[in-house]
């Protein structure tokens, strides 16, 4: 490790010593039900109905030079919603699930705003998520700059990635799985997806259950129906 190197996580620990924490549990503040439930459909059934909001750990004014741990059950976006039950689905207290959500939002457990997972392709970084995307059928690839000259995340440098992606009427629905991740494909240059969710079979059907940015809160979408205007999706599977 050079001493760069060594100096920029000195700094990280430096600025994230004097960051607080937001914790708040909301409706699960004394249910430590959700600490027992390992069955992902019923884990993530518990929040249907939580309120959306957008860019909950990000805003235009945001103090880049220190990052906040925010946990709040009562708000979340698309991302914090998957990351939220990634992190419980394993947890035994919430000691546990604090320690398993920094793991899950942030690159080696370091809270930074530098450090934080800030697309969906981030989390095939994480040795425990593989893309499963073209096991699903007939895949494509696109050559992507993710946030080309700091277009939506500014101090975060441009990073070259393959994406591969899937038409949702390619998809043998057979081989997804509740529990799975799925990001909604964009041709956008600079961003890899739109919106994400986790993969629901119920009732002999496939729903994709989201925190929805129409509806303001997290709903159960039909897979198809959701899908079928979008160019692709990106699938990925927690071992």
């Amino acid at each position: 490790m050079n001493r760069l190197n060594i100096i920029f996580i000195i700094a990280i620990l430096y600025t994230n010593f004097f960051a607080y924490e937001y914790i708040n549990f909301g409706k699960f503040k004394d249910d430590i039900s959700i600490f027992k439930e390992q069955d992902i459909k019923k884990l993530s059934e518990k929040f249907l109905g939580i309120e959306y909001v957008s860019n909950t750990l990000s805003n235009d004014n945001i103090d880049t030079s220190k990052e906040n741990l925010i946990i709040n059950f009562d708000t979340l976006d698309c991302f914090t919603f998957i990351d939220t039950i990634e992190a419980l689905k394993s947890a035994k207290n919430k000691k546990d699930f604090r320690n398993k959500l920094i793991n899950t939002r942030y690159k080696n457990g370091i809270v930074s705003y530098h450090t934080r997972n800030h697309f969906f392709s981030d989390w095939l970084l994480k040795k425990n998520i593989v893309d499963i995307t073209c096991k699903l059928g007939e895949c494509k690839k696109s050559i992507k700059y993710l946030n080309k000259n700091e277009k939506y995340l500014k101090e975060i440098p441009t990073i070259q990635r393959t994406i591969s992606y899937i038409e949702p009427k390619d998809i043998n629905i057979t081989k997804l799985r509740t529990g799975d991740y799925i990001g909604i494909y964009t041709q956008k240059d600079d961003l890899d997806v739109t919106h994400t969710g986790i993969i629901i079979k119920k009732f002999n059907k496939v729903y994709i259950r989201h925190a929805s940015s129409l509806e303001k809160k997290i709903i159960d979408s039909d897979f198809f129906e959701y899908t079928k205007n979008q160019v692709g999706v990106i699938v990925f599977r927690s071992l």
